[in-house]
């Protein structure tokens, strides 16, 4: 079979998945604590506002549970911090890239790549997205990845994929998307550096919330 058609019959397949997957029941995996009870305190970054989102907005999203944070350093530099859960993705419920929602609100990637990032033991390095953004002259750096039962995926098809075998061998849909975002502070290297060190800080906080 030529590449092309291996393509084909892996979509076809993974289509039949979703839809089955679309029609049938599942189980619905509570997150371990709330959201809005995650730490004012990441590191060396404290909380300040956070947003709250219109019904609307939840109607749209379908998601269990949320925080958006903006948390800060000690010289100013913010750190927006967005976690969204989702119990099930069965019946139309179904976690949003940042790579859609973000053009969305006029921003538009200049760059895209991933990026390894080293943790302290016991954790294993991630490898997550990362986005340059810009809108007029105003530039953000975006670190994002889906959280799937105690794993850190970085592509959406990956996700989608990993999402319909935990379906079908588990019984379970549930995941998480987390992003971390900033204004460019400095230059693109430094900002992105920062995310990085924050990350660091907020991933082994991250096993207190979400279900592995």
């Amino acid at each position: 079979m030529s590449q092309v058609g291996r393509v084909l019959v892996s979509l076809a397949i993974l289509v039949s998945a979703l839809l089955i997957l679309h029609r049938s029941n599942g189980d619905a995996v509570p997150i371990r604590k709330p959201l809005d009870s995650f730490p004012t305190t990441v590191g060396e970054w404290q909380a300040g506002r956070g947003t709250i989102f219109s019904a609307d907005i939840l109607s749209q999203l379908m998601l269990r549970d949320y925080v958006m944070r903006d948390y800060g350093d000690e010289r100013g530099r913010n750190v927006n911090l967005y976690i969204a859960y989702w119990d099930t993705q069965r019946k139309g419920a179904a976690m949003h890239s940042p790579k859609n929602c973000l053009p969305t609100a006029g921003w538009e990637p200049v760059e895209a790549s991933v990026v390894t990032i080293p943790l302290s033991p016991p954790h294993s390095p991630i490898t997550v997205n990362r986005y340059l953004i810009q809108k007029d002259r105003d530039q953000q750096v975006v670190l994002y990845w889906y959280h799937a039962q105690g794993r850190v995926i970085a592509g959406e098809v990956s996700a989608r994929i990993e999402m319909v075998k935990s379906a079908v061998v588990k019984n379970r849909t549930d995941g998480a998307l987390v992003r971390v975002i900033s204004p460019v502070y400095g230059s693109v290297r430094e900002t992105s550096d920062r995310l990085v060190a924050y990350v660091q800080e907020l991933y082994p906080i991250l096993a207190e919330y979400l279900p592995d």
